[in-house]
This record gives structure tokens, sequence and C-alpha cells, in this order.
């Protein structure tokens, strides 16, 4: 079992694995961070943001779970079984007339032309500058673009070179491209790629509330060997969030 609490919200993940060490089929890191993508998909679609288990299986055979709870109602054992996705119920009902859209509950956001630089905590070789345009996109957009960046990045070996990554967002309105080799001699490996997505989105855009486009260069002991930008659509334009030109 692996368990994940971010600092400072209420909110758990458990990925569990029920497979004895020599089961012919295991649950590998591809198989979480897929079933992480498909439950956050599911999520969205329909604004429904509630406990949720999901059932991972290869075949007729599950090799794991994986469990998103509060951390004050721990519990799922009563969860209803939606699809391979189960779900439980919050307290008042999310009907259409009383659901909270992503605009609404990301009301509060300030987004504005900025930049700066952040160092990686956990890699101090690693090093950021990222620089906002000040073009809004809808925070599902945001959210679901990334998700789709480490899926995507998850398929390769961490220490496999990544030269390019273009992904774009499941309803379309955003897009990520990732570029690396621009350091003859320095691999941009896709564990770096997925490292900057992390840091991108809990470091840069959680933490300042700017759902918008951004370029990130990222830097080896201050050698710049790779880049990442997130950009908004044509289809993007409209939906849900205005652009400030």
């Amino acid at each position: 079992m692996a368990a994940k609490q971010i600092e400072g919200y209420d909110v758990i993940m458990l990925f569990l694995n029920p497979q004895p060490p020599d089961a012919p089929n295991q649950l590998l890191i591809k198989h979480c961070v897929a079933a992480l993508y498909r439950g956050i998909v599911t999520m969205t679609e329909g604004v429904l943001f509630c406990q949720m288990r999901c059932h991972l299986a290869l075949g007729d055979r599950t090799i794991g779970a994986l469990s998103i709870g509060s951390m004050k109602y721990p519990n799922l054992e009563d969860a209803a079984v939606v699809g391979n996705v189960t779900t439980t119920a919050l307290a008042t009902p999310l009907d259409e007339g009383n659901r909270t859209t992503l605009t609404e509950f990301f009301a509060d956001t300030y987004l504005g032309a900025d930049s700066g630089t952040i160092r990686d905590i956990e890699y101090p070789h690693l090093s950021f500058t990222y620089h906002f345009y000040g073009k809004a996109i809808n925070p599902k957009e945001v959210s679901m673009v990334v998700l789709e960046a480490l899926a995507t990045a998850a398929q390769f070996p961490r220490a496999e070179e990544c030269k390019e990554l273009q992904v774009i967002s499941p309803t379309g309105g955003a897009m990520i491209l990732i570029e690396g080799g621009l350091k003859p001699g320095l691999k941009f490996l896709y564990g770096w790629a997925t490292r900057s997505l992390k840091i991108l989105y809990q470091r840069i855009i959680v933490a300042q509330k700017r759902w918008g486009d951004v370029w990130l260069e990222i830097f080896y002991d201050n050698m710049k060997f790779g880049e990442l930008r997130m950009l908004r659509t044509m289809a993007g334009i409209g939906n849900g969030t205005d652009a400030v030109e």
C-alpha cells in the first residue's frame, strides 16, 4: 500500500496492491497513473468531487485499487459502484441544481503576467524559471492536460531520454509541449519531464492560483536543458474562462 497526503489539503490517496510477490500480474506505477487519470476525468466530467475508489484489473483479474477520500471521513465501505469507478456520495447530493462549477470554484483566482525562479527542494540540482503571459485557461483544462502529460510520460522508463512530448487535454482546450535536448551532453530524461510537471502544477500554478499560459525553463546546475510550455488552444477560448489579452 502507498499513501499520499498533500500538505494543506484534507484529502488522502491510497494505492492498494493485494498481489503476492510471486503473482504474474503486478501493480505497476503506470497502472497507478492510469487509474488516477481515469478517476480524475470521471470527477471533472461531472463536476462531482467526492470520495472515490477505482478498481484496477488486467483481464478478469483485479490487481489493485485507488482510493481518494477525506482525512475526516476515510471510510469507503458503503461506496456504490458506478461502472468500474466506486464513489461515496457527499452529505448533500450534487444534483444539477446545486453543483458548483469550476469557474465558481476558482472565482478568487488571480491571473496576470509574471515571472520568477524556484529551486527543487528534493533535487537541488534542478531549478525552474517560469513566465506567465496573462492569458487565462479554464482550471479544468489545466488540470486535465497536466494529467494527460503525466500519463503519457509514465509510459516510458524514467531513465529514457525525452526529446519531445506533446499532449492535448481530453476536451481539447489546452496543450503541453515539452522539449529536451537543449544542452549537448546533458540528457533530459522522462523522469525530469515528470518532475517538471509536478513542480509546475503544485508549486507554481496551484500555489499562486494562476491558471493560464505559462513557459517553464528547466535548468540542471544552472544549465538550461529543457522547456515546457502550456498553452490555451482555439478550442479553449471562451470555455469558461476569458483570456487577458
